[in-house]
């Protein structure tokens, strides 16, 4: 049976899945930018309003003397950035927020009265300025077309950018992993990947993430760490397909 308020879930320091909103959440995306006018000069004082377009959910920030604003603790989803700004046309955009990451919110601002709105429609970004952390992200379709053992989606973290695992199993179903971690005959091998599916107690996967241990992979859901006290590297719950964002 699944639980009837589907979550958000992720894994550093490769993302894994996002889960609808639940309560009490810790995230770590955020949103920063600076707000100007035409001519490039900074809006001091500007009201920024960062809405959830699934929630409804509103975070509020104002910008310092160099036009400057961040608000922090965001889950993923897709927000509505809305800038008042005195003597300025009201200004909204659109942008999709990642999980666990910063991402830009600058807006330009046109002069004019408050009562005329500007809408930025076209939201497509190009190189990634906020940091240079390599990731991926899998949609609800991805999880649920896609081929997966036991239905485990963590097994989907090998589609991600600069993380390596062959998936590999031996006789019994075990995985066969690297020396330091699942499927090894050694002090810090875990419990395989995947081989009682979403009923395994303690989850492994045997991959690396750009070069990592296996046993310094972190699973998050909702924010909130899920990783086993016993095993480094392992997740202590497993979601369902149908449960992922």
């Amino acid at each position: 049976m699944f639980a009837s308020s589907p979550v958000r879930a992720f894994v550093l320091p490769t993302i894994l899945f996002v889960f609808s909103a639940a309560a009490f959440a810790q995230f770590g995306a955020s949103v920063a930018g600076t707000i100007t006018d035409k001519s490039g000069a900074v809006i001091t004082g500007a009201n920024v309003t960062l809405t959830d377009q699934s929630t409804g959910v509103a975070h509020n920030a104002v910008t310092g003397d160099s036009g400057f604003y961040r608000i922090t603790g965001l889950p993923p989803g897709r927000y509505q950035v809305t800038v008042d700004a005195g003597n300025f046309k009201k200004s909204a955009k659109t942008i999709d927020v990642r999980a666990e990451t910063s991402v830009s919110g600058d807006v330009v601002v046109e002069t004019g009265s408050a009562t005329e709105t500007v809408t930025v429609t076209d939201t497509t970004e190009g190189l990634q300025t906020e940091d240079a952390t390599i990731q991926g992200t899998l949609s609800t379709v991805e999880v649920e077309s896609l081929p997966a053992v036991n239905r485990d989606p963590y097994e989907l973290l090998r589609l991600s950018p600069g993380v390596f695992g062959d998936g590999a199993r031996f006789g019994d179903g075990r995985s066969a992993g690297f020396p330091n971690g699942s499927g090894a005959v050694s002090g810090s091998a875990g419990p395989g990947g995947s081989s009682a599916a979403i009923f395994q107690v303690e989850n492994q996967q045997p991959i690396s993430a750009n070069g990592q241990r296996v046993t310094s992979n972190d699973y998050l859901v909702d924010g909130v760490s899920v990783n086993s006290l016993e095993w480094g590297g392992a997740a202590v719950i497993t979601p369902s397909v149908e449960s992922v964002q």
